[in-house]
């Protein structure tokens, strides 16, 4: 499982299910199924997306699907996290860049969350977890858990530079941080500008004790 994770990771949130007599799988085709799958699931939900409606949104044969996914929950978890991305390597070519931990995350935690489906997508997810906890498990183990661990990676280091506190949990402000970001995004009513996001962020990371002020060793200003 952990090799699973590790080649998912590294392989941008490609799915790793090749196709049926050894032909090459196609992009273009992952790219329609994909698409589809998380149209369909933001605007049915799970119960009401089925492979066969999603294989005939995509343009695609329903053994096409079949093929390279073996069950519903992989491929909307995988939807979901493709259309995604992957800020948290950003934040890593950002801190190089600006020298500092606060920015380059709050930088890519916005441009995640101002993206137009992004909320509607949370919230389907999240929606789903009570009649499909399966689905959650999936999105957690392939894509959420290697993303915690990175962005972990570097909140270590920056305790190890003084940046944060030398006995703080690093579990739990990744907990904390997310809990503030889902609170921000689907409890508070209405919508925030790219601005309010990120000023809210900056306060939210404050309170937790992240000192955004310093570089990390190693990095330049």
């Amino acid at each position: 499982m952990g090799r699973r994770i590790a080649n998912a990771a590294r392989a941008g949130l490609q799915h790793q299910a090749s196709g049926s007599g050894g032909r090459p799988r196609s992009s273009a085709a992952d790219r329609a199924i994909l698409k589809a799958a998380l149209k369909l699931f933001v605007k049915r939900g799970f119960d009401s997306t089925s492979f066969e409606e999603i294989a005939e949104t995509a343009g695609v044969a329903k053994t096409t699907v079949y093929r390279r996914w073996s069950s519903k929950e992989d491929l909307i978890a995988q939807a979901i996290a493709s259309e995604r991305g992957n800020p948290e390597r950003k934040i890593v070519a950002r801190e190089a860049r600006l020298g500092s931990l606060k920015d380059s995350m709050i930088d890519a935690v916005a441009e995640v969350l101002t993206t137009a489906e992004y909320k509607d997508i949370t919230a389907r997810l999240i929606g789903s977890v009570p009649d499909h906890p399966e689905l959650m498990s999936v999105y957690w183990r392939l894509y959420l858990e290697p993303r915690r661990r990175l962005v972990g990676d570097i909140l270590a280091r920056a305790r190890d530079a003084g940046l944060i506190r030398r006995d703080v949990d690093i579990e739990l402000l990744l907990d904390l941080l997310g809990g503030a970001v889902l609170h921000e995004l689907l409890v508070r009513p209405g919508k925030r500008t790219s601005a309010e996001l990120r000023a809210y962020l900056h306060k939210a990371m404050r309170e937790l004790g992240i000192d955004g002020g310093r570089p990390l060793a190693g990095t330049a200003r």
